[in-house]
Parts: structure tokens; sequence; C-alpha cells
């Protein structure tokens, strides 16, 4: 179970964590990202992940295909995150930059980026909706 966090916490960490960029040609500034914009069900099948964002924290679930089927698996991470423009800073000082695009959400750090999409509707309804 530990060796088992220590995986979740490392990928958390991949999700959250980014490096400065230098931008070439133009100096324009990333657009800024909204709370109300992100709130909700995000999902990734790159990766296999479903990000929950409320308020003031971010719930984690990994996605699990057996035989065919999505499932959720039953440990979550969840962590106290702010906006900062373009970025989502975790409690624990991590930070990836964002950009939403309608219902797309992508995060990127150092070690590349993930592309989300939003669903409607709780984790759980993901699953039944993606086994369809």
């Amino acid at each position: 179970m530990k060796k088992y966090f220590l995986y979740l916490m490392a990928v958390l960490m991949i999700a959250l964590v980014s490096v400065s960029y230098t931008a070439c040609g133009s100096d324009e500034e990333e657009s800024s990202i909204s709370k109300s914009e992100l709130l909700g069900t995000w999902y990734t099948l790159e990766d296999d992940w479903v990000l929950v964002f409320n308020e003031s924290s971010v719930t984690q679930y990994e996605i699990l295909k057996n035989t065919g089927k999505y499932s959720l698996n039953s440990y979550t991470v969840t962590t106290k995150y702010t906006i900062s423009g373009n970025r989502i800073v975790g409690e624990d000082g991590l930070n990836a930059t964002a950009s939403i695009n309608g219902n797309t959400l992508k995060l990127a750090n150092g070690n590349g980026s993930l592309t989300y999409t939003k669903f409607n509707g709780t984790p759980q309804q993901l699953m039944d909706y993606l086994n369809k």
C-alpha cells in the first residue's frame, strides 16, 4: 500500500509540477483561467485519470480498465489548490500551467502535458458513460 501511495503521489506531482519557459517571438502572456471554468469533473484516457475540482480542493481518481470495462480505483488523492493567472498551485507548492478551451483542459509541466475533457457528472457517472 505504501508503494502504491508513493506511486500516486509521484503521478500527482507530475500532473502539478511545471517548469518556467521562455516565449519566442512574442511577449504575450498566457490567458488566465477562472475557478468557475475549472470547477467540475475532468478526465483523460491518455493517462487514465479523473480530476474533480471544487472550490478549494481537487480530488484525483485513477481509471482502471479490466476486460474492456472502466472502473475507478477506490484510492483517491485530494489536495487544496489556488489559481494564479494560468497556473494551478497545489498546497504543497507544486504547480501546473493550465489552459481551458471550451470543454478541454490542458495541464502542462516539465515532463509534458495531458489533455482532459470536461464531463458533466460524477466520476461514477463518467464510468457508466465510458462503459456504454
